[in-house]
């Protein structure tokens, strides 16, 4: 065989060998490159991080006449109805009436006290603002966004104590009933959110519960309004809250939402089998936050009442499925389609 005919074998045979290589290593390559993680069990937090307004009824009572205060209730103190807070002398002949800006903001939501009793039970402030006529249970459904951030910045000043005016601001009450947080969110975060079921927020580190009264859709974002029925040290003087709210706390397998494809309107991921080849199982969500969802393990109840096997304890599951992965699934549903014909 002559030298030329022998360089030619030897380039078929080259090729044909890169050939060979190629087909049998780009798979490995791809699997080498494609990123999976083991479902495990465990506990998954939903939670949400809130800046919202505290919403309270409070009473302010004034003097009805001039004269001279002593407090006798600390402040923070829970008191009932028909308790005296503070001590009253008044002062006959003197009708100078009060010129407080407060005053005159209140308005006519004052309640007068003519010997230092209150007629209503609650927490014991001798702080007052003037925006207690208006941040009520009562009215916040109808105040604006605007109207809470004005309302709950307003500062507070101190009740008068020794020589007062007749309506004199001279101690408040704020009542120890339902109190309410408000707070906006974008839409599809407040869908997370359902009238009636339970939250909790954090207060020092205090689990506190809350329930979710309701849900408002607004034209760029929602309202949420949260009520709660625990007090706390400091509750009294809270105006604005700052902190986590837990919406759910739930066990089970935890999964990266990337991996969660949709399958003829039902969810589901891509698992490993042993042989390496991707199969897809449906999946049933418990609970998500923004990154992160907990699912059934095993086995799971459909909405038609069916058990449906799902994906168990150490499955390797596909981190990003691919577009072969996704097209596999419609030529699945396509060979359903026509075996059904």
């Amino acid at each position: 065989m002559s030298k030329k005919w022998i360089t030619v074998l030897a380039l078929y045979l080259g090729l044909l060998a890169v050939c060979i290589v190629a087909l049998y290593a780009i798979p490995s390559v791809r699997g080498m490159l494609e990123q999976t993680y083991i479902a495990e069990y465990g506990t998954l937090d939903v939670k949400d991080d809130v800046s919202a307004f505290v919403v309270k009824d409070e009473y302010v009572f004034v003097a009805k006449q001039a004269g001279s205060v002593k407090r006798v209730i600390d402040e923070g103190e829970l008191v009932k109805a028909a308790t005296k807070v503070v001590d009253i002398e008044i002062r006959e002949g003197n009708k100078v009436e009060s010129d407080s800006d407060i005053v005159r903001e209140l308005g006519k939501a004052v309640k007068e006290t003519e010997q230092g009793y209150t007629s209503e039970s609650g927490y014991v402030s001798y702080k007052v603002s003037g925006a207690e006529a208006e941040l009520t249970v009562e009215n916040m459904g109808v105040l604006t966004k605007e109207d809470y951030k004005d309302l709950t910045s307003r500062k507070e000043k101190d009740t008068e104590k020794g020589s007062v005016k007749a309506n004199d601001p001279i101690f408040k009450i704020v009542k120890n009933s339902k109190w309410y947080l408000v707070y906006y969110t974008g839409k599809e975060n407040a869908e997370r959110y359902h009238p009636g079921s339970y939250a909790y927020m954090d207060v020092d580190g205090d689990s506190v519960r809350v329930k979710v009264h309701s849900v408002e859709e607004l034209e760029d974002e929602s309202r949420v309004m949260l009520e709660c029925k625990s007090f706390f040290d400091g509750f009294s003087e809270m105006k604005t809250f700052d902190a986590p709210i837990t919406l759910a706390s739930a066990e089970g397998l935890i999964l990266k939402k990337s991996s969660i494809v949709e399958n003829d309107g039902k969810q589901g991921v891509f698992a490993k089998n042993k042989l390496g080849e991707h199969v897809y199982k449906p999946i049933s969500v418990i609970a998500s936050d923004e990154d992160k969802c907990v699912v059934y393990s095993d086995i799971f109840l459909d909405a038609d009442g069916n058990f449906v096997e799902t994906i168990g304890t150490y499955d390797e599951i596909i981190e990003k499925p691919s577009d072969e992965d996704l097209a596999s699934l419609k030529k699945t549903k396509t060979k359903k389609e026509n075996d059904n014909q």
